[in-house]
């Protein structure tokens, strides 16, 4: 993180402190749809067309540190397994026999030798290609060579981990754009898998993605936690291009005066720079991961839509090596219930919200300068159907136009 990144960010936050109103040329934003959020057809376009063409962080490296560690996810219904290869590298495949489908890895986790169907033992590398098929001399004319597991696009920053299943997307680091420099020493430290937590909520994933794009409901849903860590009027956001976006929201000043290692005894990431001291640096990577950073450890935080209605949240939490290993520094058992409390306030309000959008009771959705980030999201949703579709593919009275566009870095 270079000093003029960190000048701006604080000229940003001097500024937002010191305003009455929105800056001149900010736009009046037309209501949000509450069609957006109940549509049967929209939710499945964004399935194929935003989940199916972006890059989804799936895991860190530490989770498969081995030649054979494997590790199976799920992408919006498409089972995949990664695992590193005996060259060190990690690949994703389709975690599916090229015979008749049978998944050839059921664990969650763990390290094999070959990874082998479990319907009728058709074995692969770790490379995926096919070495070894029971009764060979049965099939006719089978090219064992031209029966390798379907590969997934897999591509790392630092030590995180993303696949794409769009074969033609862009590569990865250029995709994220301008995040890799301002974040390069935090994603190449070395980091561990904390734990992970998940829980599920019945709402559409939107609508929880939205709950952490804004401060705007500091004050009122985190009373005793957030409002007094933080200021949110001094938030310094920025639009960045592909829909990811930025919110660095300053620290109040008693936890500034404190230091802003609130954890004592956690080992920290060195060489974050100051705004690491100062801030909150919170980083949205379209389409379904929030992450409000720290030097000590952090959370990321993805949505992964199980139904129009129904979203589970994950929290996969990364913190430094000697934190975590050879075992868990103890101070981690008392912050990961704190952070539960904290998402038990931003989750209480979003199955009422599923229920009131599904009546239309309160019309559409009036999104003001500090919720700028919302409106970026939605227009990128449509903006990734428009491109393979077209824009007729939304219905007229669903989208959302890209009326931000100057915003953006």
């Amino acid at each position: 993180m270079d000093q003029a990144f960190i000048d701006r960010i604080n000229a940003q936050t001097a500024y937002e402190f010191s305003r009455t109103a929105p800056p001149d040329d900010f736009p009046k934003l037309p209501d949000l749809p509450l069609g957006r959020y109940t549509d049967q057809h929209l939710w499945e376009l964004e399935h194929r067309h935003v989940f199916g063409r972006n890059w989804i962080f799936v895991a860190h490296a530490s989770e498969l540190p081995g030649a054979g560690d494997y590790r199976t996810v799920d992408v919006v219904g498409r089972p995949l397994v990664l695992v590193r290869g005996d060259d060190g590298v990690v690949r994703a495949f389709f975690n599916a026999c090229r015979h008749r489908g049978a998944p050839v890895v059921r664990d969650e986790c763990g390290t094999c030798r070959l990874m082998v169907c479990q319907y009728h033992s058709w074995s692969y590398d770790h490379s995926g290609q096919l070495v070894r098929v029971p009764d060979e001399r049965d099939f006719v004319g089978l090219q064992v060579d031209e029966r390798a597991l379907t590969s997934v696009r897999c591509e790392a920053w630092g030590g995180l981990l993303f696949v794409n299943l769009d074969q033609d997307a862009e590569p990865l680091l250029d995709w994220l754009g301008p995040l890799t420099d301002e974040l390069d020493e935090l994603v190449h430290a070395d980091l561990r898998v904390v734990t992970r937590i998940s829980t599920t909520h019945a709402c559409n994933w939107k609508i929880m993605a939205e709950g952490f794009l804004e401060v705007y409901h500091a004050k009122t849903i985190h009373p005793t936690t957030v409002a007094g860590v933080l200021r949110p009027a001094g938030a310094a956001i920025s639009l960045v291009r592909n829909g990811h976006q930025r919110m660095y929201t300053p620290l109040s000043e008693a936890v500034i005066a404190a230091g802003r290692d609130s954890h004592r005894g956690l080992p920290s990431v060195d060489g974050l720079g100051s705004l690491f001291e100062t801030h909150n640096p919170a980083y949205g990577i379209f389409p379904n991961l929030i992450s409000p950073l720290d030097k000590v450890g952090f959370p990321i935080l993805q949505f992964w839509p199980e139904a129009v209605d129904r979203t589970r949240l994950e929290r996969v939490w990364l913190g430094p090596a000697a934190g975590v290993e050879p075992e868990r520094n103890e101070t981690w058992d008392k912050r990961l219930p704190a952070f539960e409390v904290v998402m038990e306030e931003d989750t209480k309000n979003l199955e009422p919200i599923q229920r009131s959008v599904e009546t239309a009771a309160h019309g559409g959705i009036p999104l003001n300068y500090q919720e700028r980030r919302i409106w970026h999201f939605h227009a990128t949703i449509d903006r990734n159907i428009a491109d393979v579709l077209g824009e007729d593919a939304i219905p007229a009275h669903l989208r959302v136009p890209d009326l931000l566009a100057d915003w953006v870095d």
